[in-house]
C-alpha cells in the first residue's frame, strides 16, 4: 500500500538524530495535515540546537540564542523552510519510519501537481544528519543527488533570490490582471449567475442519478444497452419519486461537498453535444477555482450539505462515505464552459468516495426562454 504515496528512502547514523527527526516530524505532521498555525517560538523549541544551526535567519526574526549559519547561496531560511512545510506544500504528510537498520522511509501523499517540488523535503531531513538515497516524487523514481539539489537551490531556493523573484512575478502579475480584469470578472460573475440559477434542478439530477451508480451486467439473451438504460430509467422514476417525497415532508437529503468549483476541460464534448454551438479556438478554459457561495446553495433546502476544504483521507475518508449519507463519497462540482455566444454549456459532477473509487457526469445545459436548464446528463467515467 505504501507504493500508493510519494517517498524518499534515506539511511541515518545516529539514533538520537532519526528519534529527534522523528519528533519533529509528527509536529509538523499535526500542524498541516489539521491547518494548525502556529508561533515562531514553538517552531524554534521544536527543532533541536544541531538542526537549528544549520539554517539562517533575518536580524528581524525570533532567533536562537547561539550561532547559525550565515547566508550563502546554499543556505536555507528557517522560517521560509517552516512556512513551506507546515503551510504551502500541497501534500498530506503521512508516516516516517525505521526500515530497517539505520534506514528510514519519508511518506507523503500529494494533493496535486505541481505542489511545490521535493527540495524543502530533502533539506528537513539533512539538517537532522540524514541520507536521501532514493525517492519518488510522483513524477517518478530517481536516485538523490545532492549536487542536484544544491543547483536547484542556487537557481530557486536562496532566500535573498526567492524575494526578489517573488516581487518580480508579483509586478508581472499585477500587470497581466490589470490588462484582463473586466472581462474575466465579468465573464466569472456571468458564470456564476447561471451556476446558481441551475443548481437546483442540477443537484436534483445528480442525487437521482448517483444514488444507484452501478447497474448489473445484462442477463444473457438482453441488449446490454437497452438493459442498462431501462434499469436506468426505472431507477431514476424511483428516486425522483422517493426525493419529491423528501420534499413534501420537508425531510432533507444529506450530502458531502467540496466547497470549491474545480477546473475541468469538456470543450470538445460541448461541440459533439451541441452540433451549432460556435467555440472558437481562443474560447479557453479559465484557470480560477472559487469557493462556493454556501448561503446560496443552502437556500434549496431540501438538500443539507456538509462542506469540506479539501479530499478527506483514511479513517476521515471513511467516516463520509459509511457514516451517515445517501451518496457515498464527496460531491466535486467543476465550472461551466459555454461556447461564444452563451447559449450551450457543459460541467461536471464528480463523486470522490477513495482510491480507485469515484464516478463523473458530464452535465449539459442550454439557455431556452431566457432561462437556463439541464438539457442531459451522460455518465463521464466510472473507477
Amino acid at each position: 500500500m505504501e507504493n500508493q504515496y510519494c517517498y524518499i528512502e534515506f539511511d541515518f547514523t545516529n539514533e538520537g538524530n532519526f528519534k529527534d527527526l522523528k519528533a519533529t516530524f509528527e509536529v509538523i505532521k499535526d500542524s498541516k495535515n489539521n491547518s494548525i498555525e502556529r508561533d515562531d517560538k514553538f517552531w524554534i523549541e521544536a527543532f533541536p540546537k544541531y538542526s537549528l544551526e544549520k539554517f539562517t535567519f533575518l536580524d528581524s526574526d525570533l532567533k536562537p540564542n547561539f550561532d547559525t549559519a550565515e547566508e550563502t547561496e546554499l543556505s536555507w531560511h528557517f522560517y521560509s523552510l517552516i512556512e513551506l512545510l507546515s503551510i504551502n506544500y500541497e501534500i498530506e504528510y503521512i508516516n516516517l519510519k525505521e526500515t530497517s537498520h539505520n534506514k528510514g522511509i519519508f511518506l507523503y501523499d500529494a494533493y496535486s501537481y505541481p505542489y511545490g517540488g521535493i527540495n524543502g523535503l530533502i533539506v528537513f531531513l539533512e539538517s537532522f544528519s540524514c541520507n536521501p538515497k532514493i525517492y519518488d516524487d510522483g513524477a517518478g523514481v530517481y536516485n538523490y543527488s545532492h549536487e542536484e539539489l544544491n543547483k536547484t537551490k542556487k537557481s530557486k531556493w536562496n532566500f535573498s533570490s526567492l524575494k526578489s523573484l517573488f516581487k518580480t512575478a508579483m509586478l508581472l502579475l499585477f500587470i497581466s490582471l490589470i490588462a484582463s480584469c473586466n472581462n474575466k470578472e465579468k465573464d466569472l460573475q456571468f458564470e456564476k449567475e447561471v451556476f446558481y440559477e441551475v443548481y437546483p434542478a442540477l443537484i436534483d439530477s445528480v442525487w437521482v442519478n448517483a444514488v444507484l451508480n452501478y447497474v448489473p451486467p445484462a442477463p444473457p439473451g438482453i441488449d446490454p444497452s437497452e438493459y442498462k438504460l431501462n434499469r436506468r430509467n426505472e431507477s431514476n422514476k424511483r428516486f425522483n419519486k422517493e426525493l419529491a417525497e423528501f420534499k413534501q415532508k420537508k425531510f432533507p437529503v444529506d450530502l458531502v461537498f467540496f466547497d470549491e468549483v474545480v477546473i475541468r476541460e469538456h470543450y470538445k464534448e460541448l461541440q459533439e453535444h451541441y452540433k451549432d454551438a460556435v467555440i472558437s479556438k481562443n474560447n479557453v478554459a479559465d484557470t480560477l477555482e472559487y469557493k462556493l457561495d454556501r448561503k446560496k446553495l443552502d437556500a434549496y433546502t431540501p438538500f443539507h450539505l456538509k462542506y469540506v476544504s479539501r479530499i478527506p483521507r483514511g479513517n476521515n475518508r471513511k467516516f463520509y462515505n459509511e457514516c451517515c449519507y445517501s451518496v457515498r463519497g464527496i460531491v466535486i462540482l467543476s465550472r461551466i464552459q459555454f461556447d461564444d455566444e452563451k447559449k450551450y454549456g457543459v460541467l461536471t459532477a464528480g463523486i470522490e468516495c477513495g482510491a480507485m473509487c469515484g464516478y463523473e457526469y458530464l452535465i449539459y445545459i442550454k439557455k431556452v426562454n431566457d432561462k437556463w436548464v439541464i438539457d442531459k446528463i451522460d455518465d463521464a467515467w466510472i473507477a
